[in-house]
């Protein structure tokens, strides 16, 4: 009498895609890319992904591989390979082409705190640089190594991750380059961002953000390493649009140099906060998900 027999049925929904996708960047103009996912690999619920992307300035391809329950325990480990080109010529003066690939792994170390841990190598190169380029882009050309170890220990209970409303996530995120290659240096980045209701409509959103980098063993910071923020960091700014330029005058005679460029040179350091109301456009549904926002 204290047992009941239940029957369970099962139907799985389809677990792949192919996805095409269209758009325009203030910082790329057109862009697309295309890729094809499988979220149930030969039903192991693994995830795999292989996809093309780019624009006027990008090419880029790009696979990934996760194991969600890797060796039986809660651990997502996975490895990712890409291949990509930009062509910076318009804002620097060169092109730039990487090729690499992570090995990552990630797992739970508190409630909703999560760990990663990743080993990075890629093969950087600098090429087609201009004649009238600055002196810090032409002694970045040529290739180099870089071999990196690093970790993210991130806190989060936004509410929806893809559109929150209320909730904080804080992330820290260390990368030390140096482990072999031919690159050494120390990169932190910080982000904390934070959601409060101010009506059922209305959403208050906080951000801080920052970063610092510094060579060790002697070795000076490649430009290539360095910040270089814009639009994405300040709404308003030009890609690479904030932060130091060359001043254009010999360092010999400080005279001004002819047909200069002013390439931004990056930063070692940056920081930004944001302060901004999210609202829903008036007379557009929900479900198009589109947002109007005040911020300073």
């Amino acid at each position: 009498a204290d047992r009941v027999v239940l029957i369970v049925k099962i139907e799985e929904q389809p677990t792949g895609e192919l996805s095409f996708g269209a758009g325009y960047s203030t910082s790329e103009g057109v862009i697309g890319d295309i890729s094809v996912t499988e979220r149930n690999l030969m039903g192991k619920g693994q995830y795999v992904r292989l996809g093309f992307s780019g624009s006027l300035e990008r090419a880029q391809v790009d696979f990934s591989f996760t194991e969600p329950r890797f060796l039986g325990r809660n651990l997502a480990a996975g490895f990712d390979l890409f291949h990509k080109e930009v062509d910076f010529s318009s804002i620097a003066s060169f092109r730039e082409r990487n090729t690499g690939g992570n090995l990552r792994l990630g797992f739970p170390i508190a409630n909703n705190t999560q760990l990663g841990l990743r080993y990075r190598l890629e093969r950087e190169e600098i090429y087609d640089v201009k004649s009238n380029a600055s002196l810090a882009v032409k002694e970045s050309e040529g290739e180099a190594f870089v071999s990196s170890v690093g970790y993210t220990v991130a806190y989060d209970t936004r509410n929806i991750p893809q559109s929150p409303t209320q909730g904080i996530f804080v992330s820290f995120s260390q990368d030390f380059a140096g482990v072999g290659g031919d690159v050494n240096y120390l990169r932190q980045v910080t982000d904390t961002r934070g959601y409060y209701p101010i009506t059922n409509k209305i959403t208050a959103v906080g951000r801080l953000q920052g970063g610092y980098i510094a060579g060790w063993g002697g070795e000076d910071i490649r430009m290539t390493d360095l910040f270089f923020k814009g639009g994405e960091t300040i709404r308003g700014f030009e890609r690479a649009g904030i932060g130091p330029r060359d001043a254009c005058q010999s360092p010999t005679t400080g005279k001004r140099i002819n047909n200069c460029t002013k390439d931004p040179l990056g930063g070692q350091a940056f920081w930004a906060s944001t302060a901004e109301a999210r609202f829903p456009i008036p007379f557009l549904p929900d479900a198009i998900g589109l947002q109007g926002a005040v911020f300073v």
